[in-house]
């Protein structure tokens, strides 16, 4: 059986991941999606884009309310090799 090779995280995705693990530390709440899109500089789709390899590689773990928008539940993952 094959391991799964995981790449390393490109520099925009680690801004993301420690731009939400310092919002979680300080606030106790994870930024929202137009707010990392505003701290970096990049567009919301962008954003999204980046959120979601990062919670495809575990990294970041999402709780969605009744609107799958929410970002508001975004967690830390358990596969942290930063």
């Amino acid at each position: 059986m094959r391991k799964k090779i995981k790449k390393p995280l490109k520099k925009t995705d680690k801004r993301i991941f420690n731009f939400v693990r310092k919002s979680l530390e300080d606030r106790k709440i994870p930024p929202t999606v137009r707010e990392i899109a505003k701290y970096l500089g990049i567009s919301l789709g962008t954003a999204h884009r980046h959120l979601q390899k990062l919670r495809n590689s575990g990294l970041l773990k999402f709780r969605y309310g009744e609107k799958q928008r929410v970002t508001r539940g975004i967690k830390i993952g358990t596969n942290v090799p930063l």
